[in-house]
């Protein structure tokens, strides 16, 4: 097991390394300028009350979004190191996590933490909107870092029974219930299974706050606001939601067995300690909790995307250990598992649904260090800021971005002879222009 893990090791180590370099050309994209401006127009406090009345119910993550520095970050400083800051936060509560739960020394803490973090890296369905597109970090990846944190508070709060770490559990869990609504509902479900589990007012009062700020969350004005109201009558509608949880299942699925030979094969002390201490059953009702954001996404008819990425991580965590009761023998397998990370990104599906491709992110983060002259996209965005921000016209067309990334997030703007897309929209209400397009 040495063997692998210190290959995996070793490429955790390269990735981490990669996307920190990545990380240094990441810049401002669409929606930092919509918070900032919305945030410059209406004041902080009324721009966090206009998204949660006309936008969503992530009080939390928007109300971050909303302090936004793009206006006073000249040099685009934040979108360079936040990834960065992130990237290690998750590393560091990792560490945490394995000295609380697991026992085990720094050393191997931190081993275990950095393999960890290159699982989580291969998982992700949209690594650019998951890591470098920094409103999009913000709802998705900062919320898993915090549960890592809710994780070893409960920890230390069940083991030496201070209050100071029940406080700081009530703390978290108001904060992830306005963070996302795929993570609140995984929270809330693992909230309720955890008092089934242990009774007590203490477990108690932890999920009565869970599913309050969860009703204050999923009942903002702006979730209904958003909702689709597609065409189709009430049997259609049904056919379509079916559809939609079957294909997103079914993408899970796979991408999660296809790692999980490797998983097993690592991460086998753990698995062992922990099918130890809980017996099918309960490791079953812990996995069933995937399902309350399935059927959710599948009810408002959401496809793969950015917003599944904490759901798969759960899953993938939580169906090893299923694994390791039934199918322990496939760890023999780990090579499989090894050789498919390095396969690129297949394209068998058209664009619309380009995201139930299946991509491993590795492929993806070496050729982006290879072959993309990312000094030129950085230079090419800033000639464009400059542009906009000093010229005196109302009126501008410029010239398309040439160098497009893979890995760093960035969507163009509409050109000359199409219909205004958001982010023109969103440029122009920031720059206070009339009209902002490319060339054709």
């Amino acid at each position: 097991m040495k063997s692998v893990q210190n290959i995996v090791l070793f490429l955790s180590i390269f990735t981490l390394i990669g996307l920190m370099y990545i990380a240094y050309f990441n810049v401002y994209q669409t929606d930092d300028y919509i918070y900032s401006y919305g945030t410059r127009k209406l004041g902080v406090l009324n721009n966090i009350k206009d998204f949660y009345l006309n936008w969503g119910g992530r009080y939390f993550g928007y109300s971050l979004n909303t302090l936004n520095p793009v206006s006073y970050d000249s040099a685009g400083i934040l979108p360079k190191i936040y990834p960065c800051f992130l990237f290690l936060s998750f590393i560091g509560i990792s560490i945490l996590n394995f000295k609380q739960y697991f026992k085990y020394s720094l050393k191997e803490s931190t081993v275990k933490s950095f393999i960890l973090f290159f699982f989580y890296t291969i998982l992700l369905v949209s690594l650019p909107e998951h890591y470098f597109w920094v409103t999009g970090a913000t709802i998705y990846y900062l919320p898993i870092i915090s549960s890592g944190f809710l994780l070893y508070f409960i920890g230390k709060y069940l083991e030496s029974e201070k209050k100071i770490w029940f406080y700081l559990s009530i703390l978290v869990i108001v904060l992830l219930m306005g963070s996302n609504e795929v993570l609140a509902l995984i929270l809330l479900g693992l909230l309720a299974v955890f008092y089934y589990q242990k009774r007590s007012k203490e477990i108690g009062l932890l999920l009565i706050i869970g599913i309050l700020f969860c009703f204050i969350s999923f009942l903002a004005p702006g979730n209904f606001k958003r909702l689709d109201d597609s065409a189709g009558g009430f049997l259609i509608k049904w056919i379509k939601r079916i559809g939609v949880f079957g294909v997103n299942n079914i993408y899970i699925f796979i991408k999660t067995g296809l790692l999980m030979p490797l998983f097993i094969k690592i991460f086998e002390n753990e698995l062992r300690f922990i099918v130890k201490k809980i017996n099918f059953k309960k490791a079953l009702i812990i996995w069933s909790v995937s399902f309350l954001p399935l059927i959710f996404t599948a009810y408002i008819m959401n496809t793969m995307g950015r917003q599944f990425e904490n759901l798969i991580f759960f899953y993938f965590i939580s169906a090893s250990v299923l694994w390791f009761f039934r199918f322990e023998k496939i760890k023999k397998y780990w090579w499989v598992s090894l050789a498919i990370i390095f396969l690129p990104e297949t394209n068998f599906l058209p664009e619309k649904y380009s995201n139930y491709n299946l991509d491993f992110n590795v492929n993806s983060i070496g050729k982006e260090i290879l072959y993309t002259d990312l000094n030129k996209y950085d230079h090419e965005i800033e000639n464009r800021i400059n542009t906009i921000k000093n010229s005196q016209k109302d009126s501008l067309i410029l010239d398309k971005i040439k160098t497009v990334p893979k890995v760093l997030y960035f969507d163009e703007m509409s050109s000359v002879k199409e219909d205004k897309n958001y982010v023109s929209d969103q440029m122009q209400k920031y720059f206070d222009k009339k009209y902002i397009r490319v060339k054709d």
